[in-house]
Formats: C-alpha cells, sequence, structure tokens
C-alpha cells in the first residue's frame, strides 16, 4: 500500500527552475516544506521567474549553479531537464540523500488511478486523446504531464475517484522510487535522445522504468507491430495488452481490419468501435495513435459506444501536423513537435508533395539515414538552420536541393522565397528546440507568427 509523503517541516531542495521545477516548489511550500531552489541561470532571470510564480517569500534559492546548498536537504527533487550526472548529484547519491522527479513526488501526494503514456513518439497525442475518451465516461479526468501541465499542479487536488492521464518522458522516469501507474502506455521505441544517453538501450531502458513498480493487478500497453515489444513482454510481470497493425493472436487488442474499421478483441470476442473514416487526425500514424487510446480507454472503464463522436471531432494537438496559413498559394505546416528524426519522417510521410522542408536545431546525435530517404523522397528541398545544420548538410549534399540558415526566422524567408504556388513548408526539425528556442512549443509559435507575418497587409 503506498503511503502519502509527509512534507510539511522538510528540507527539500528543487534543481531547475523549469515549469516543472517552479510547480514542484509552488506545490510543497503549500504543503509546508521548507523550499530551496537551485537553477544554473543567472540571478536576475531567476528571480523573475520566481517573482513571476509568486514564490519569491516562499523559497530560498541560488543561481548561477548547484552548491553544497542543494545537499541540505531531507531529498531533492529533480527537474527533467538536469542530467543524473552532475557533481552535485554523484554527491547526494554518496550522501544517500534521494533523487525524485517531481512525478514520484506526485505519485506519492496525489490519490486515485493514473493512465501514464511515454514512448518516443505519439505520446501527446494519445494522451490528449484518451483523456477526451475518459471525459464521455468519468467526472474528475485530470490532464498532464510532460504534456504542459506539470503534475504538482493538481496532484493535492486528487480524490479517490480521480482519473489521472499523464504524459511522461524518459528523463522523468529515471528518478522513480514507487511510481506505479494503473495503465501505462509505451507507444513506440526510435532513436531519440542520444545527446543524452550512451546508448539506444540505455534510452529503452530509462523508458521501460514505467513498468518498474508493476505487477499483476496492472497492465502495460504495447505496440504489438516493434517486434522489440513483443521481446519485452517477456520480462514483464504485469498483465499485457496490445495495439496495432499486426496484433495476429495477441489480446486484449485494438487494431484495424481492411483498413476501414478499428477493432477491439477482448476475450476472443471482437467489437467492431467505430469506421477510420471517422476520424479526423491525418496521417497512418494517427490511426495508431487512435487505436492505443481506445484500448487504454476501454480498459480503464470507458464503454466503447461512447468512443466514435470523440475521434470525429478530435483535431489534433498543437505543433503535430498543425495547419498555419496559406499565404500566396503556399500552406504552411507547423511540425515543431517533430524532434526526432522518426517523427519527422511521419511529418513527410503525411503531407502532401511537392514540399520545402526546415529542419535543424539542436542536434540529438541520431543516425540520419532513414530520415535522408525520407527526404529524398518526399521533399523537393530544404532548409537547414540551428546548430544541426552543418552536420545535416553533410547527410544530405549531393542527394536533394540544399539551402541554408542561420535562425529559424531566416529559413522560413529563404523557404519562402524558393516556393511556387500549390507548395508545402513543412517545419518538422528533427532536432530539439534549445539551442535557439527554450521548448518546442516556442519554437511552433514563433513559426506560426511568422507565417502570418508573411501575409500581405
Amino acid at each position: 500500500m503506498r503511503l502519502a509523503m509527509e512534507v510539511a517541516g522538510k528540507n527539500i531542495s528543487i534543481i531547475g527552475a523549469a515549469k516543472s521545477g517552479l510547480s514542484a516548489a509552488r506545490s510543497l511550500a503549500r504543503c509546508g516544506a521548507k523550499v530551496f531552489v537551485s537553477d544554473i541561470q543567472s540571478e536576475d532571470k531567476l528571480k523573475a521567474s520566481l517573482e513571476r510564480e509568486h514564490l519569491l517569500d516562499c523559497v530560498d534559492y541560488e543561481a548561477g549553479g548547484h552548491t553544497e546548498k542543494v545537499l541540505h536537504s531531507d531529498f531533492i527533487v529533480l527537474s527533467p531537464g538536469v542530467r543524473t550526472d552532475i557533481p552535485v548529484l554523484i554527491e547526494a547519491a554518496a550522501r544517500k540523500i534521494p533523487v525524485y522527479s517531481e512525478i514520484e513526488i506526485a505519485y506519492r501526494l496525489s490519490r486515485g488511478r493514473r493512465l501514464v503514456i511515454t514512448g518516443s513518439n505519439g505520446k501527446t497525442t494519445t494522451t490528449t486523446l484518451l483523456a477526451e475518451f475518459c471525459r464521455k465516461q468519468f467526472e474528475e479526468v485530470f490532464l498532464g504531464g510532460n504534456i504542459g501541465i506539470p503534475i504538482m499542479e493538481f496532484a493535492t487536488e486528487t480524490t479517490d475517484r480521480s482519473l489521472q492521464v499523464l504524459e511522461v518522458s524518459s528523463f522523468q522516469l529515471e528518478t522513480i522510487s514507487e511510481f506505479k501507474p494503473d495503465i501505462a502506455v509505451i507507444t513506440n521505441f526510435f532513436e531519440n535522445h542520444l545527446d543524452r544517453y550512451p546508448s539506444y538501450n540505455a534510452y529503452i531502458e530509462a523508458k521501460k522504468r514505467i513498468a518498474l513498480n508493476m505487477h499483476s493487478s496492472e497492465t502495460i500497453v504495447l505496440n504489438a507491430d516493434q517486434q522489440l515489444m513483443r521481446e519485452m513482454a517477456d520480462e514483464l510481470d504485469c498483465q499485457k495488452a496490445w495495439f496495432g497493425w499486426q496484433v495476429g493472436d495477441l489480446k486484449p487488442s485494438m487494431t484495424v481490419i481492411d483498413e476501414e474499421f478499428v477493432y477491439t478483441d477482448r476475450d476472443g470476442k471482437r467489437q467492431k468501435l467505430f469506421p477510420t473514416s471517422s476520424v479526423r487526425i491525418i496521417g497512418r500514424h494517427n490511426l495508431e495513435n487512435v487505436m492505443c487510446a481506445a484500448l487504454v480507454a476501454i480498459l480503464a472503464g470507458v464503454s466503447g459506444n461512447r468512443l466514435e463522436s470523440v475521434v470525429t471531432r478530435f483535431p489534433g494537438v498543437e505543433h503535430r501536423l498543425e495547419w498555419a496559413g496559406e499565404v500566396g498559394g503556399v500552406t504552411f505546416i507547423n511540425d515543431s513537435k517533430g524532434t526526432n528524426c522518426a517523427a519527422s519522417i511521419t511529418a513527410l510521410q503525411a503531407c502532401k508533395p511537392p514540399m520545402l522542408l526546415l529542419a535543424g536545431g539542436r542536434d540529438k546525435g541520431t543516425d540520419l539515414a532513414d530520415w535522408v530517404a525520407a527526404v529524398r523522397t518526399r521533399s523537393r528541398g530544404v532548409v537547414l538552420f540551428g546548430e544541426a545544420r552543418a552536420r545535416f548538410r553533410s547527410a544530405l549534399e549531393g542527394l536533394v536541393p540544399l539551402k541554408m540558415a542561420t535562425t529559424l526566422e531566416q529559413a522560413l524567408a529563404t523557404a519562402y522565397q524558393w516556393t511556387e504556388p500549390g507548395d508545402t513548408i513543412l517545419l518538422s526539425p528533427a532536432c530539439s528546440s534549445y539551442d535557439q528556442f527554450p521548448n518546442f512549443e516556442v519554437r511552433g509559435e514563433t513559426f506560426k507568427q511568422l507565417v502570418k507575418a508573411l501575409a500581405p497587409k
């Protein structure tokens, strides 16, 4: 039985003052903890952030780096953007000071059931759609996590009737201890974050931690189309459920038959749920997201006959193959969330040629071969920008027409001058945003504003 964490009077250090770190600071201070915030940004910037969040009078803080002050604590809360191998955390481990992610603390402070989604791609669409499905059946549905709403924002508001629908990242899973979903999901595995992990296998192992504490009373939903998932299933102690195009005899499952209808199969009883034509969001990958979310919803207790009304009006999520406008006969698509090669390939396959691709940002160090093949097949030209442009140029040079830029603004202007009526300009960077933007959302918003500025006044 999980016991709620008692934090009143505890000394708690929070490393990292981005959104989740500030949310944790606010929530823990409200619970009576003595909170200390440590961040690498300048004193002026950190003070401004704390003031904006009304935290200056609630917490102590240090700026410009992490000193031994962090170690004067009962435990440390680590923001997901901070690596676990920094010196102060190595010393914390030596002193046996516990280090937890925000999702671990939220788990111990919250109540109700948890549906938790991780994976390389499709997480946010699946999580958002799943929450919409669940709201058709349940009254207290909380949506949050790596989707932009820190779990600590609502952890102490939950009740035994609550249903939390949570997106979590590999970074957040690195420092869990007791965290346990009622239903977990791994959407897929693709090479990602090799700028943080020493190998693809290390990245996968971090993702697999979602099932660390799951046993026979919990269920994990896996992608039947990935052989790695099928092999991994034998290692897990919990129940398994499957989604995908090739589920075979695996049950319970969710699949599409003859490209026309979405079916679920539980205990050998096949149920037709809705036609694929009712799914509003485009792309074969989004049908996979729909299958996954529908299966989890049914496992969580949502009636199958409530699902179609949701998929027929679900528009997708911002920054994922989002229509950003049309200017001079040119269509603009914002896929700023395409932060790795696999996601960018999916976007290239979903959009109609002729197409110019905007790619670049902070390089994640992944293999580019499959992405290069997709770029050659689907685009008539590429504008590269950001820190990754040199390596990407080396991979693409001589294979597809290229133009170079430094910033996203320059890249869009260059691409627009290159277009002809009927073209599509697709922003799908295959990189993180951190060289020029705080996150992919700001990058996507910037792109949309730049598109608006192209329109005649």
